[in-house]
């Protein structure tokens, strides 16, 4: 099957994709099934709010990088590497319920975002954390067509990555767990792009 290719049919299935695992996120995160595994954060981990528009722009990316991918098998396999992560991670969310108890909101403006943020996103969900598997995923695909890219890309990995911990959603092992699960849905992602590109190119060699 050859996906629509434009750049509209892309954002619209990567739309679909990761608005529809940002809703399962949240369903699970308000039904938690009580009782929770209770892990802390390491006490070297700083809380630093200032991080939180980094973290935020983390989802942007997720959103919006597999859209610029123009190669319609290689957005197909960061698609399918997406859900595949995505899929490895959820589960444990459901088997092994934790939370992470937070800090005191921090002073001035901040008080008002992280009251918020902490409202919507409750303290559940915790380990794996899944919040950095889109963008490792999709910066993954994206540098394979624009290789000048990777050195910034992988700067903004390193502090997007970084600015999860920093605004206490995630341990550091969730985040690695996360990432780890990322690169095994690039593993699937492209195993199944290029099998799935044989299969096309043999059929066309058939027909001809």
């Amino acid at each position: 099957m050859r996906w629509p290719n434009s750049k509209l049919g892309r954002f619209v299935v990567n739309s679909i994709v990761v608005w529809s695992m940002l809703w399962m996120y949240m369903f699970i995160n308000h039904n938690q099934a009580p009782p929770s595994n209770t892990v802390v954060m390491p006490s070297w981990v700083p809380f630093w709010p200032a991080f939180f528009p980094i973290y935020l722009a983390m989802m942007l990316v997720t959103w919006f990088l597999p859209v610029a991918i123009c190669d319609a098998g290689r957005f197909r396999a960061c698609v399918r590497a997406n859900v595949c992560a995505w899929l490895l991670v959820m589960p444990w969310w459901i088997l092994s319920p934790t939370m992470m108890p937070r800090p005191a909101l921090p002073e001035g403006v901040w008080a008002y975002v992280f009251d918020c943020v902490w409202t919507v996103d409750l303290p559940y969900n915790v380990r794996p954390c899944a919040h950095g598997i889109g963008p490792v995923v999709a910066a993954w695909f994206f540098v394979q067509e624009r290789p000048r890219w990777r050195w910034f890309l992988a700067g903004v990995l390193g502090l997007g990555l970084s600015s999860i911990a920093l605004v206490w959603q995630h341990r550091p092992i969730d985040i690695l767990l996360g990432t780890i699960a990322a690169g095994i849905g690039i593993a699937v992602g492209a195993t199944l792009s290029r099998s799935e590109e044989i299969k096309f190119r043999n059929f066309r060699e058939l027909a001809a």
